[in-house]
């Protein structure tokens, strides 16, 4: 279940792309977020023009993760006539559709995840810390081989992701990462991130969200660091 990404940028490096990631469980797409970029990244991607339905987890509102849902929503809709499926704890995404002029007819949205998800994906949610007055999640991944954790934004890896990775019930963990351990942080720093993974774990954790380029400091260290995937 390794995942790639259409962008791998933080809010304010759009070039870089809203980092998102996406990858395929049988005939179905799956993207985690769809920040301001990426539909435009999506778009012309041969995972969507063969898939038959894109399912579209959210982890939270701020716009470089939620920004072009709508339009992505509507295109595959109407255009590509493919079912969108948008899915988060959060049940208040559609009035912001709605605000979009994205009517619910456009797509559907699951807020229960006791169920498996189509493709025989297990999908569940773990609220993580990021933004004040925000929910945010995370998301565990099973398809019934591996299991993996996508982090979302999130000040600091939870403790029971830690716990996964040692054990070996996580095969691999995606964990936005910034450089700079700031007071009051929103992000998790490479420097936090060292203090809690062992040196042997690291190379099962994927840092992304990245703020500035300091992806040859990552591996250093040696995680995994995020890029795009090119078409």
């Amino acid at each position: 279940m390794r995942m790639s990404f259409s962008g791998v940028g933080a809010a304010y490096r759009p070039s870089w792309g809203s980092n998102s990631a996406f990858f395929m469980a049988e005939d179905q797409l799956y993207l985690m977020d769809c920040g301001e970029t990426v539909f435009g990244r999506m778009a012309d991607r041969p995972e969507l023009a063969r898939c038959a339905a894109v399912n579209i987890l959210v982890t939270h509102r701020h716009p470089d993760h939620i920004g072009s849902l709508g339009s992505l929503a509507s295109y595959c809709r109407y255009v590509l006539g493919k079912p969108v499926l948008v899915a988060s704890p959060d049940a208040g995404l559609p009035v912001i559709l709605e605000l979009m002029g994205i009517c619910r007819e456009a797509y559907q949205f699951r807020t229960d995840f006791s169920e498996p998800f189509p493709g025989g994906i297990r999908v569940t949610p773990l609220k993580v810390c990021h933004a004040p007055g925000m929910d945010c999640y995370g998301y565990y991944l099973s398809d019934g081989k591996e299991t993996i954790f996508y982090s979302g934004d999130s000040n600091k890896m939870p403790e029971q992701v830690i716990e996964g990775l040692k054990a070996g019930t996580l095969a691999h963990v995606y964990q936005e990462t910034t450089y700079e351990k700031k007071e009051n942080p929103e992000h998790c720093s490479l420097k936090q991130l060292c203090e809690c993974i062992p040196g042997g774990l690291r190379g099962r954790v994927t840092c992304m969200h990245f703020g500035e380029e300091f992806r040859e400091a990552v591996e250093k260290n040696g995680f995994r660091a995020a890029r795009v995937c090119e078409l």
